[in-house]
């Protein structure tokens, strides 16, 4: 059914019967967990987990004649993909740029978190000449952890982050043509949801 995110963004509208909403909520059940495993097996497949927050911060809600799937702010990022500082290559089309070289401290947790993991290899830097490379440990004292985070913030921002289109895969694979004639077949009606991002507290 949807192509891409934009084309979802509509109020379910499914009738006002009470028998209705209750068949109509076991479907969005239903529906709600078959998307939630299928978006951990494309965010997993795609590399995309690093912390697990993306993935555990996801949810889906019924509200009446609604539906809403619930995600970080920060999902579409890997989805559509970043372009760099200084290169594009990673995701040409994306909406999404850096402008700086400069990252949150949630961001930054982040990142060492997914390497102390062991799913990012860094090498350690060694030489200051290169100003790319060494960038952080002019500081004195800086631990490894610490200098291979700096040093992979680094390479995030200046060539991006690579699309994957994790999240439009586990959308459509979820709610294709299957979702659209279940619900048009018990209700008569074109059937649409909603997507929300949380705020960041």
């Amino acid at each position: 059914m949807p192509s891409n995110i934009g084309s979802v963004q509509k109020i379910l509208d499914i009738g006002e019967g009470k028998d209705e909403f209750t068949f109509a909520n076991s479907i969005f059940a239903e529906y709600g967990n078959k998307f939630l495993l299928n978006l951990a097996k494309s965010a997993n497949d795609k590399k995309v987990v690093a912390s697990g927050n993306l993935l555990n911060q996801t949810k889906f809600e019924i509200d009446g004649n609604v539906m809403r799937i619930i995600l970080p702010d920060y999902y579409d990022f890997p989805n559509e993909g970043v372009r760099g500082v200084k290169s594009s290559k990673n995701a040409p089309t994306s909406p999404y740029k850096y402008k700086t070289y400069g990252m949150s401290d949630e961001g930054r947790a982040s990142i060492r978190q997914y390497i102390q993991s062991g799913r990012a290899k860094i090498a350690t830097v060694t030489k200051t000449k290169d100003k790319a490379l060494g960038i952080g440990l002019e500081k004195k004292k800086l631990s490894l952890i610490d200098a291979q985070t700096n040093q992979l913030v680094y390479l995030i921002k200046r060539f991006g982050i690579k699309k994957t289109n994790y999240f439009t895969d586990a959308l459509n694979a979820t709610f294709g043509k299957d979702f659209e004639l279940k619900m048009s077949e018990a209700f008569g009606k074109q059937i649409v949801f909603t997507l929300e991002k949380l705020n960041r507290k």
